[in-house]
């Protein structure tokens, strides 16, 4: 078939013609973390309702996000804080706050609005104490004519299982009538096993099936956006039954602390038909500072009344007060918070326990939020520290290693840093030399992640540097270059053929851990690219078949045909230090080369993946950066022969490093010749997603994981000129119309 298209021409006659370029990154991660924001600088003390609420920029902030409820000594929510009457502790050790946030009636409907969970747990519970249970959430739902100030949902526990009863919603009425009718609703984990009740068999405990019900409604919360209050009420129950090891143990420690504070959950727990003069009743309160190990995990500290102290919750009092007040109180704390994020300190080793408080710097007030938290040696970049070496050091390293085995190259060429850009001509000359397949795809890793580099010295011609008004000459001719002779270019095709490499981290993966694996290939793929009218277009029939061969993260790079020269235009335009570098020895005479630094209000430079970790894992993360880099240039045409862009990144943000380079030289389309690129480099650094599961309770959750390099190499050739053609077929005979 023939597509008919308009064809533009070019209207350029020179033998130099440029292909207008754009290149563009994206991420795609497979799991979910919580994205961090930015602190609001205000130091005022006015109250909150004469000043605007402390904002957060969504490109900055921690890594950690807790929710804080302040009272007074009346134990009514405090308002109007702002982030410098707050102190953050973190192991007694003071720690920054990178954001903050205050939230009132109002500003806490938009966040969204903060949701409220009921429990109402009746599981092996008399009768009476059910009826109880059940009338006193009633009466709460039905205050104020029914009508919520926060949307309600509600859950039920009971012999039959989990059930979902009423999704959220603010109306009361309805909600309290589904549960007087006993609606049975959507069921969450449904009954089995000898003993009649769900779970695995007949050895678990009600304790444990209730605690495997947290999990399931925790998992599904994490998957909403927002803070969380979830009211569980229902009959204390003794936590000592659980046939598992410590070290089984510890892991669900572990694993219900992160997803309540990930989840923005606080916990509220109201045991049913518990005596204040029961001495057991207070037990728990021996296990509220955390297991710090193994070796001290105990099923005690999954106690529900436990985890709900420090989740930045309560236990409810069992003492004359309606549990209907109660929960009214408890629901008042869901509409005045404040938000806050750190960066946690540098750990150890994993699963590293630390004691967390927020204190108020004004006496007579009292901050409850998380009490703890387990760090990870991956919160922060562990990059390997490779050696670095010049190109001429690593030619002597080879040299001496003539003759060893393709695996020893590799992994040897693995641990390996340039601090000099490789040159093709060193690169073709190596390949050649190297054992086998691991240690030149080693070899080209490295190449590929030095084209950011400066040349060695010794390529670097000693010619002196031009004099200004010959600078001046040469950015204006680039400037015609990029402003005339660009809009005037035909439609063509090309052929990009695409190597992708990857770093494997270190991480655990379906109860195995997952060895560390340097820079390697993982894929190579060839596709047809059509520029045309200023934009790239993959071949639609050839990028439904092209499926990637690895199921892990990929960085994806499309449109190298569009308006990457827009950041050679920024760097000569809107630069605020563009100046001279160097010369460099190109194959057909001297090119200039220029630095230049695109800050972030003058950028168009947008990074960013998909998806974060948190809430339904659909959120992907886009930030516009300023950026620096190099555009070499043809000093006799301005015709732009290398281009760089590096993102200038802060450390709070998931990704710390995205780079792209793109190298041009003459292609040969329909008879004339152009400069288009012929090869691109994108590498990118960011912090994975993983999946954190308690495997046979069937829950898991995303959250961030350890940090990891991808590198991309394009090379573009077979480049053909795009033609419309069509034809008027008249008189055609009989036999070919059938």
């Amino acid at each position: 078939m023939v597509r008919s298209t308009d064809h533009s021409r070019s209207s350029a006659q020179g033998t130099e013609q440029p292909c207008r370029s754009y290149f563009r990154l994206f991420c795609l991660l497979i799991t979910i973390i919580g994205l961090a924001k930015s602190l609001s600088s205000q130091n005022a003390t006015s109250p909150l309702s004469e000043r605007p609420l402390a904002s957060i920029d969504d490109t900055k902030g921690g890594l950690i996000k807790v929710d804080v409820v302040v009272t007074d000594k009346s134990g009514k929510p405090a308002t109007g804080l702002e982030w410098t009457d707050l102190e953050l502790l973190d192991n007694g050790q003071p720690n920054k706050i990178l954001s903050f946030q205050a939230f009132d009636e109002a500003s806490a409907r938009s966040d969204p609005a903060a949701e409220i969970i009921l429990v109402i747990d009746t599981l092996r519970m008399p009768g009476m104490l059910a009826s109880h249970e059940r009338e006193e959430v009633e009466k709460f739902l039905r205050r104020s004519d029914g009508h919520l100030v926060h949307p309600v949902s509600i859950f039920r526990l009971r012999d039959s299982g989990l059930w979902l009863v009423a999704d959220p919603s603010k109306d009361g009425t309805r909600l309290a009538t589904a549960i007087v009718h006993d609606d049975q609703g959507r069921s969450i984990r449904k009954a089995f096993g000898p003993s009649g009740l769900f779970g695995l068999g007949p050895e678990e405990t009600p304790g444990l099936l209730a605690l495997k019900s947290l999990a399931d409604i925790l998992t599904l919360e994490r998957q909403r956006s927002g803070r969380k209050l979830l009211i569980w009420v229902g009959p204390r129950r003794e936590e000592n039954g659980a046939p598992f090891e410590q070290q089984r143990v510890f892991k669900m420690i572990v694993w219900f602390s992160t997803l309540l504070r990930e989840a923005r959950v606080a916990l509220y727990s109201y045991s049913e038909g518990e005596n204040k003069r029961d001495v057991r009743a207070l037990r728990y309160r021996d296990f509220l500072n955390g297991a710090k190990s193994i070796r001290d995990a105990g099923f005690e500290d999954l106690n529900r009344k436990v985890l709900a102290v420090q989740s930045g919750g309560r236990t409810l009092d069992f003492a004359d007060e309606d549990l209907a007040d109660q929960i009214h109180r408890c629901v008042a704390e869901a509409s005045h918070f404040y938000t806050l994020s750190f960066n946690p300190l540098p750990a150890n080793h994993p699963n590293e326990y630390h004691d967390l408080s927020v204190q108020v710097r004004m006496p007579g007030f009292t901050a409850r939020s998380n009490s703890g938290y387990y760090d990870q040696p991956y919160y922060q970049d562990q990059a390997k520290h490779a050696k670095r070496v010049t190109v001429e050091q690593l030619d002597q390293l080879l040299k001496a290693d003539h003759g060893k085995s393709d695996g020893h190259m590799a992994q040897r060429l693995s641990s390996l840093e340039l601090s000099e850009r490789m040159s093709k001509t060193k690169i073709s000359s190596w390949i050649a030399e190297l054992p086998g397949a691991k240690a030149r795809q080693a070899l080209l890793a490295l190449a590929g992640a030095s084209a950011f580099l400066a040349p060695p010295a010794p390529e670097i011609p000693a010619d002196p540097p031009p004099d200004a008004s010959a600078q001046r000459e040469m950015i204006s001719l680039a400037g015609e270059y990029l402003n005339e002779t660009i809009p005037h270019l035909p439609n063509f095709f090309a052929t990009r053929t695409t190597v992708r490499y990857a770093e494997t981290p270190p991480h655990d993966e379906n109860n195995s851990t997952i060895e560390y694996e340097p820079l390697h290939m993982v894929e190579s793929s060839k596709e047809r690219v059509l520029y045309s009218r200023g934009q790239e277009v993959v071949d639609a029939e050839a990028a439904k078949h092209a499926k990637p061969k690895n199921e892990g993260p990929n960085l994806t790079a499309y449109g190298t045909f569009g308006p990457i020269l827009g950041a050679a235009i920024d760097a000569v335009v809107a630069s605020t230090d563009f100046s001279w570098s160097r010369w460099e020895q190109g194959a057909s005479g001297l090119r200039a080369v220029f630095r230049y630094v695109i800050p972030q209000e003058k950028s168009h430079f947008r990074v960013g993946y998909c998806c974060l970790p948190d809430g339904d894992g659909t959120t992907s993360f886009q930030t516009v950066q300023g950026y620096h880099g190099e555009i070499t240039i043809n000093p006799a045409t301005g015709a732009i022969l290398w281009l760089t862009m590096e993102a200038d990144l802060n450390a709070e943000l998931p990704i710390v490093r995205s780079e792209v380079m793109v190298s041009y030289g003459p292609v040969d389309i329909g008879g004339k010749t152009y400069i288009c690129p012929v090869t691109s480099i994108a590498i990118w650094r960011s912090r994975t997603v993983g999946v954190l599961a308690l495997t046979d309770w069937g829950d898991s959750f995303r959250s961030y994981g350890p940090f990891a390099t991808m590198l991309n190499e394009m090379d573009f050739d077979d480049y053909h000129i795009f033609r419309a053609e069509s034809h008027v077929l008249t008189d055609v005979p009989e036999q070919e119309k059938k």
